[in-house]
């Protein structure tokens, strides 16, 4: 088994979590109507890798939102 304390994983753990709220952000502007909404549950989904996958890759294959022109 890997020897890795908390102070390391929390260390790659809350810049990956900025990052992906981030993405979320840009992500959720141009595929729904909440993008804050959608990039905190992406960020806070960080806390658990596969969901964050999943939603991450059903964010990507969603169509892109009509806008109003």
């Amino acid at each position: 088994m890997s020897n890795y304390d908390i102070q390391t994983i929390f260390q790659w753990l809350i810049p990956v979590a900025i990052i992906m709220t981030v993405v979320g952000f840009i992500l959720g502007k141009r595929k729904t109507d909440k993008p804050i909404l959608t990039a905190l549950s992406l960020g806070i989904s960080v806390f658990v890798p596969i969901v964050a996958i999943v939603y991450l890759i059903y964010l990507l294959n969603k169509p892109d939102r009509a806008t109003a022109k």
